[in-house]
């Protein structure tokens, strides 16, 4: 009975770090995003087609999104369609890739220019990021209130308490 339990109590951990590890990666990719879309309304203000866009992207954007866009030029290079290659980008970087992927898909198909959509999504995707951080750091008094009492703490009771309380109880003993 013990053991199923421990079984049982092993296989719930390993799933709640799975769970946070993969929240985690999603986080990663989100906050990096706002510069990979940097980069590609650089290469489109620049007046490049939209696949040379993701090869700029596929060379220069965050470590945490660029195999998103390495899969999306590998795809068409193989021979997708541009809009085929494209659904490469959600499947490996999650759904906040989905504003840049209809942006390129609306460039190709439509023919219209999206420079001026593409640094308003850029700007949005600036506010989201840094709405986290004011997010994070919001939370940073929370998370070092613990470390902060307990380092504090021990200290304050050996350097002022407890001269106090030695001093008391030796005048206790002598008088």
């Amino acid at each position: 009975m013990i053991v199923l339990a421990l079984l049982g109590v092993g296989a719930l951990t390993v799933r709640q770090f799975r769970r946070r590890r993969a929240r985690r990666s999603r986080s990663v990719t989100l906050r990096a995003l706002p510069d990979a879309i940097d980069i590609i309304v650089a290469a489109l203000r620049a007046g490049v087609a939209p696949i040379e866009s993701l090869h700029f992207a596929a060379r220069h954007a965050p470590v945490e999104v660029r195999n998103g866009f390495v899969a999306c030029v590998r795809a068409h290079q193989d021979g997708a369609l541009f809009h085929e290659s494209l659904e490469e980008l959600p499947r490996l970087l999650g759904s906040g890739v989905w504003p840049v992927v209809d942006l390129l898909r609306d460039q190709v198909r439509l023919g219209v220019p999206v420079v001026d959509t593409a640094e308003q999504l850029a700007i949005e995707a600036r506010s989201t990021r840094r709405r986290w951080a004011e997010e994070s750091a919001r939370e940073l008094p929370v998370r070092l209130s613990l470390p902060l009492v307990l380092c504090t703490l021990p200290s304050f009771i050996a350097l002022v308490i407890a001269p106090v309380i030695i001093s008391a109880f030796t005048s206790v003993s002598i008088g």
